[in-house]
């Protein structure tokens, strides 16, 4: 007769050894795996609409939803809020080629967010929209970090008379409201003095807010938000006997950062900027000038930004500049900008030692095309939620360092793998 009854086992002890090993591979597979089998995970956007005036929601405010996707319409639908100001629109695509717009009409103003992203990781988004009440004093307005980076210029100009520069300037509105200036009889945002001389300037589509250049400045359309914010562009800028990017400061500044790539002819003459040191970033050197961050730069101050100019053979493209490229195909060259120039905070023996061989290198040679652009996308959308997990004050700032550099190491052997 067969024994039905239920023996209990005591786990083989060698077993219990690979388990770690397991769980990691089917983390990294579900990494790989999640923006395929994703993409049709019903997504939820969500928030209240709320007049910060009378500091009370709106209610039966009608709210429009744009879904924006590769080589379709744009379709549109549209709600409204209930008593409480809250509305929603459910069964979404977490596709990662698909991203939202949500907006809304009050008192004949337009309040706009843009480029809303949901994906398997992050399938449900809060977006509430705050209107009414603003604030049109500059002083609540902070540039935290102003980063600037000089690298050769693209391959259409004469690699001694110009240089590519990318500005990425972090802002916080200090104030619970939003912050909206008049400016030429026209309502702005945010508003920044741009250099002489620029050229073929492209404005990153990253940031939620219209900017336009408008002569010498570039101006947002819309009221800035409260908390922080980042902006970047780029432009092309012929250089001579030497290279001036002053301007002057529209908003009090605490820290400016200048980038200058080896082999770029340029040496500092700037009297707000210390001295430089060479430092590598990614198997690329560059000299770093950086102003005092104890004595931060005012509104209305000349920010003395200029560069001599060196008889040298500038270097080809850098890594920084590839990286750049890439993400901006996906419509944010500012994610790759901010990972990589982000000045660090944890100072760790691992951080100081010469680059090791690339990761994943063995299993990313077995990937096709397709797949390897699903990997890029993947990467660069876990770099934007460590991004903002860590403005959120979700992750520490210990592992946020560790798990960005693993994720800039494992992005930089995808982009080498698609390059070849």
């Amino acid at each position: 007769m067969r024994d039905n009854r239920v023996v209990n086992k005591v786990p083989n002890v060698r077993m219990l050894r690979f388990i770690p090993q397991v769980l990691f591979l089917l983390f990294v597979v579900s990494i790989i795996q999640s923006p395929v089998d994703g993409q049709n995970a019903a997504g939820r956007i969500e928030g209240r609409v709320i007049d910060k005036g009378k500091d009370q929601p709106v209610s039966q405010q009608i709210v429009i939803l744009r879904i924006h996707q590769e080589s379709k319409d744009v379709q549109q639908r549209d709600t409204k809020t209930d008593n409480s100001g809250a509305y929603a629109f459910d069964n979404l695509s977490t596709a990662f080629d698909v991203h939202y717009v949500v907006s809304t009409t009050y008192d004949g103003e337009e309040y706009v967010e843009k480029d809303i992203v949901l994906s398997e990781w992050v399938p449900r988004v809060k977006v509430n929209i705050d209107i009414g009440g603003f604030t049109d004093d500059p002083s609540k307005v902070k540039i935290r970090q102003h980063t600037i980076v000089i690298t050769p210029p693209p391959a259409d100009h004469a690699q001694h008379q110009a240089v590519s520069v990318m500005e990425i300037i972090g802002v916080e509105n200090t104030s619970d409201a939003v912050f909206r200036f008049d400016l030429d009889n026209q309502s702005t945002g945010l508003y920044f003095n741009l250099p002489k001389g620029y050229e073929a300037l492209r404005i990153d589509s990253g940031f939620k807010q219209d900017m336009t250049a408008q002569t010498a400045r570039l101006i947002a359309n819309q009221p800035l938000e409260p908390g922080n914010s980042r902006v970047g562009f780029s432009y092309v800028v012929h250089i001579d006997s030497g290279l001036d990017l002053s301007r002057k400061l529209t908003f009090d500044t605490d820290e400016v950062y200048v980038f200058v790539s080896e082999g770029t002819p340029l040496t500092s003459q700037s009297r707000i900027l210390g001295a430089g040191r060479r430092e590598q970033v990614h198997e690329q050197i560059y000299t770093i000038y950086a102003t005092d961050p104890a004595k931060p730069l005012t509104t209305g101050q000349i920010a003395d930004l200029r560069f001599k100019a060196m008889n040298r053979n500038p270097s080809n493209p850098t890594l920084i500049a590839l990286i750049a490229i890439s993400a901006a195909l996906a419509g944010g060259f500012l994610v790759a900008a901010i990972f990589k120039m982000r000045r660090p905070t944890l100072n760790t023996a691992d951080d100081t030692q010469k680059p090791k061989g690339l990761p994943d290198a063995s299993w990313l040679g077995k990937l096709d095309a397709a797949d390897l652009e699903r990997t890029r996308v993947a990467r660069l959308e876990i770099i934007t939620r460590l991004e903002a997990l860590y403005e959120a004050r979700e992750i520490s700032e210990r592992v946020y360092n560790r798990l960005r550099k693993e994720q800039v190491d494992r992005l930089e052997s995808v982009l080498v793998q698609i390059n070849g």
